[in-house]
């Protein structure tokens, strides 16, 4: 008798177990598509709000926690989505809380889908090593609510270097009779990573 109500015990966990995996598994793609479009959308009206802001960060932590266990199912909108909030980190008009916010964002996708394979996302032509090494050489190092920009900023970083050409060939013509007009583009990079 002991033996068949350990049996039955066993048993009833395995069920609560079944039960478990099959709630984890539930997610059959990214449902939160047109909701996290109209929120990183938003996010030129709302990065000035502290408030709004913050309400902002966290409903989109939310979303994309939902996928940690199923990254995979993000793959097919990682593209539209860094590609938005990319826009707006290029975008000469926009000012650094903007920035600062999109690179919130980006983070929270790279935690979520992992750094290598959103690596792969991250523009990586030789046009890009100068605006990024720009960007990266305007942030301030003491500042904690930023780290997430700088993080990001090397991540890109990290890939655009990857490229396989002479980097003197962005140095252009560092001398104007004798005067240097700036470091060389190796010097500046190794400044920023230090």
């Amino acid at each position: 008798m002991a033996l068949s109500e350990t049996e039955n015990s066993y048993q009833g966990g395995e069920e609560e177990d079944a039960d478990v995996i099959v709630k984890t598994c539930v997610l059959g793609g990214f449902s939160e598509s047109s909701e996290t479009r109209t929120l990183i959308g938003s996010l030129p009206e709302i990065h000035e709000a502290e408030r709004v802001k913050e309400v902002a960060i966290e409903k989109f932590k939310v979303i994309m926690d939902r996928y940690q266990e199923q990254p995979h199912l993000l793959d097919p909108h990682l593209e539209w989505m860094t590609e938005m909030l990319l826009n707006f980190t290029r975008s000469e008009n926009s000012p650094p809380s903007l920035v600062h916010l999109s690179f919130k964002f980006l983070f929270v996708i790279s935690k979520v889908r992992g750094y290598k394979i959103f690596m792969q996302l991250l523009p990586h032509e030789v046009s890009d090593v100068h605006p990024v090494l720009e960007l990266m050489s305007r942030q301030d190092p003491k500042d904690l609510e930023t780290w997430e920009t700088r993080y990001m900023l090397l991540l890109w970083l990290s890939v655009a270097c990857l490229i396989p050409f002479d980097l003197s060939r962005l140095d252009g013509h560092l001398e104007s009779e004798g005067v240097k007009i700036r470091e060389p583009i190796m010097e500046r990079i190794l400044a920023v990573a230090k």
